[in-house]
């Protein structure tokens, strides 16, 4: 059968393409690789900016998140509350947000069919796309939300593959009561290059559940389990469970860490994780394949009404993207991961930062958005920048000299 549009990928991004596609009464197919209900290993973070798609509902949301804490060797935890309705988010199971989601654009009128691996795509006479997996498809264009694990399909069609640092977490179960009396409503962020020199740690509160993780440039499994012995992770977890999904307790997978820079080819366009667009700061990346998806889903749809699918006409795409999610976030988040992870000095800047925050609500704000998503990553640098000299002092004459080089590299990209 021939659709006009087949998604291959059935996360936050494919999920809202096929939503937004069947809205406008396209024939769209959703083929999504996994059975219904697997589990996506994902610390759950959810800013609330993700309504601007679709209202979370009660129950798929397991844990209002209400504020966060920093924590660094030197200054141990930083805490802030994320007051107002904007700074606010949800830690959940990707298992239900994404069974959520895809309900949603079943609902629209898209067809779904999960355990349908793709292993071939073919554009044949630039005039059609066939799909090869279980069964063979056929469309006038493609979405691939495949995550990074659709690379060999990028690879065929000649597409570029986005770097990426790795992660590793585990689900711990413990009662609800305990996590709020040690954890809160609060996420958990952990800055240590004696841990892991390019990354971070974290741990994201569900209801009966922490979500505990390391993230970075050549994480290994040592690393996680140093941050298991870590004594504030340590006396929490002691005689805690594991939960096991399918057969494991640890659960690994890469994490982009930039943008492709075409992620479009004749009748293809290519969103989320697949094309890069997670933000490389905390690594969060559901909204941004959200806004992806929603952007390849528009230039679809003006494809669709120039009966058109040629790479001039999906290039549309690309210049949504760089509008929209490049301009001002990407390419400030850009900035601040160099800062952070290439200058040597991670934990510094974090305390640095938080020290100007107590006394100045506009850093202080700043400071909360980089976890929220309540100001854009513009925003966010250039209420940095116009401190940088307070910055450099907290920092001290030779930290500074070595920030420097790395802020002028920053400033240039």
């Amino acid at each position: 059968m021939k659709y006009d549009l087949i998604i291959i990928g059935g996360g936050p991004g494919g999920a809202t393409a096929a939503k937004i596609a069947a809205k406008n009464n396209v024939n769209v197919l959703l083929l999504e690789a996994n059975e219904e209900g697997r589990y996506k290993c994902c610390a759950g973070g959810i800013p609330i900016r993700n309504e601007e798609f679709t209202p979370i509902p009660k129950g798929v949301g397991d844990r209002e998140i209400t504020g966060g804490v920093l924590f660094t060797p030197q200054s141990g935890a930083m805490e802030f509350e994320a007051s107002g309705k904007n700074n606010k988010g949800y830690c959940m199971f990707r298992t239900d947000f994404d069974k959520f989601l895809l309900d949603n654009a079943r609902d629209a009128g898209a067809q779904v069919i999960y355990e349908s691996r793709v292993k071939r795509i073919e554009i044949v006479n630039n005039k059609v796309v066939k799909i090869l997996g279980p069964k063979e498809y056929q469309s006038e264009c493609v979405i691939l939300a495949t995550g990074l694990g659709g690379a060999q399909l990028q690879r065929t069609l000649g597409l570029a593959i986005p770097p990426m640092v790795g992660g590793i977490q585990a689900e711990i179960s413990v009662p609800e009561s305990v996590i709020d009396e040690q954890f809160g409503n609060r996420v958990w962020e952990f800055f240590d290059r004696n841990l892991i020199d390019h990354g971070i740690a974290w741990v994201f509160p569900k209801l009966q559940t922490l979500s505990i993780g390391v993230l970075g440039n050549g994480v290994k499994m040592a690393h996680f389990k140093a941050f298991l012995r870590n004594p504030f992770i340590k006396e929490k977890i002691e005689g805690r469970e594991m939960k096991v999904f399918g057969g494991r307790k640890i659960w690994a997978a890469p994490i982009p860490d930039r943008m492709i820079t075409k992620p479009y080819r004749e009748r293809v366009m290519v969103i989320g994780d697949a094309c890069g667009t997670a933000d490389p700061i905390l690594y969060e990346g559901i909204y941004q394949a959200r806004l992806s998806g929603k952007l390849a889903a528009e230039a679809f749809l003006q494809a669709l009404e120039k009966e058109d699918f040629g790479e001039s006409s999906l290039a549309r795409y690309s210049e949504l993207l760089l509008e929209h999610l490049y301009e001002e976030d990407l390419r400030y988040s850009y900035k601040f991961h160099h800062l952070l992870y290439h200058s040597g000095l991670l934990e510094r800047i974090i305390e640095a930062s938080y020290s100007m925050a107590q006394d100045d609500p506009e850093m202080m704000q700043s400071t909360i958005a980089l976890f929220t998503g309540s100001e854009t990553r513009k925003q966010s640098w250039e209420v940095m920048m116009s401190r940088k000299w307070k910055l450099a002092k907290l920092l001290g004459i030779k930290n500074s000299m070595k920030l420097i080089p790395t802020l002028f590299h920053a400033l240039r990209i």
